[in-house]
């Protein structure tokens, strides 16, 4: 956002406006075609204002006053283009903190797919999938892990949004992984490779519920979650356990 506040206070190009190349660059770490395409139009546009500039240097006529004028009418365009996807950007630059990003056609298709994905996982339905495998699977350590896991995923819901969409992001897979475990449970197949499997997919759980407790933990030392009577207990535990100072 730094060269978004330096191209609006170039306004005399020097030799053109900077925010073409700032679009562009937006567009390559946000992994957007559509900024791609508007960045390059604009870039060759501005580029043809600055041929027509040195074309008309040196006399006053209807093609510099055109010229001048129309640098002016881009230097607004474009920078507004700059602020109004600002807010975009940034949830782009978030998520590709927490996941690799692919290019997407355009925000608003983005933004479709994550309609679309919601409809496929929301904190409701996590947390109902949760407790349906917690019942279905007859496996005491899954249980138990999955009994901290769904604590942990309340308290983030309760207290911020923001996170609660990160704990989605990273953790909806956890759904597939009890699914898969709940098969090979059911198939009647006992071989050394169902065990396996079984006993690694277990393990898996178990590594998330504590990577979930870290976050927790980080987001306790943050201040982002805060302290209430249902948290209360949980805080007491990561103390008695070190996860958490005093």
């Amino acid at each position: 956002m730094l060269w978004t506040g330096i191209s609006l206070l170039m306004f005399i190009p020097v030799p053109i406006h900077v925010y073409p190349i700032v679009m562009l660059d937006q567009a390559k770490r946000s992994k957007v075609r559509s900024w791609y395409l508007i960045g390059w139009v604009l870039l060759l546009f501005e580029l043809s204002l600055f041929g027509s500039f040195v074309y008309f240097f040196g006399s006053m006529n209807t093609g510099m006053l055109f010229t001048l004028g129309a640098s002016t009418v881009s230097y607004v365009i474009g920078n507004g283009l700059l602020f109004n996807r600002a807010q975009s950007y940034l949830q782009r630059l978030e998520i590709r903190e927490l996941r690799p990003l692919d290019w997407i056609p355009s925000i608003r298709s983005q933004r479709k797919l994550a309609l679309l994905e919601s409809s496929k996982i929301t904190p409701q339905l996590f947390a109902n999938s949760l407790l349906f495998w917690k019942k279905e699977i007859q496996n005491k350590k899954i249980q138990n892990n999955l009994d901290r896991i769904i604590r942990l995923f309340q308290l983030i819901e309760k207290n911020d949004s923001l996170e609660t969409e990160k704990f989605l992001i990273r953790h909806s897979t956890l759904i597939q992984v009890l699914k898969k475990y709940d098969e090979l449970d059911k198939s009647e197949l006992n071989n050394d490779m169902t065990a396996q499997s079984k006993r690694r997919l277990s393990k898996v759980v178990a590594q998330s519920a504590l990577a979930i407790e870290q976050e927790a933990t980080n987001l306790f030392e943050a201040g982002i979650l805060e302290l209430s009577a249902e948290s209360d207990a949980y805080l007491a535990s990561l103390k008695n356990r070190k996860l958490l100072k005093d």
